[in-house]
């Protein structure tokens, strides 16, 4: 499949990436958001605009592992809630 060209801003900086056609709205939506949250954080006084992104970065990633934490758990429950049912109905089927 044939990549896209897209142009993106983020902090004043323009930056030309290729994506996949089906990726082109998630890229630009998560320019839009990471230039909305700099500026929250240029309105709470954080001037630097390094920091303000080390921030972002660091925001991002803590919402990431609590989301991939959640998901593990999910995942356990539906192993162990389908492991006890393979238990019940095995040996009501042999």
């Amino acid at each position: 499949m044939e990549e896209l060209s897209v142009h993106i801003k983020i902090a004043d900086r323009n930056y030309d990436l290729f994506v996949e056609p089906a990726a082109e709205e998630i890229v630009r939506e998560a320019a839009k958001l990471i230039q909305d949250i700099l500026k929250e954080y240029r309105d709470m006084g954080v001037r630097d605009t390094q920091d303000a992104l080390a921030r972002i970065a660091f925001d991002c990633l803590v919402s990431k592992l609590k989301e991939e934490r959640r998901v593990h758990r999910l995942q356990q429950m539906v192993y162990d809630k389908i492991t006890r049912l393979d238990e019940v109905v095995t040996p009501a089927i042999t």
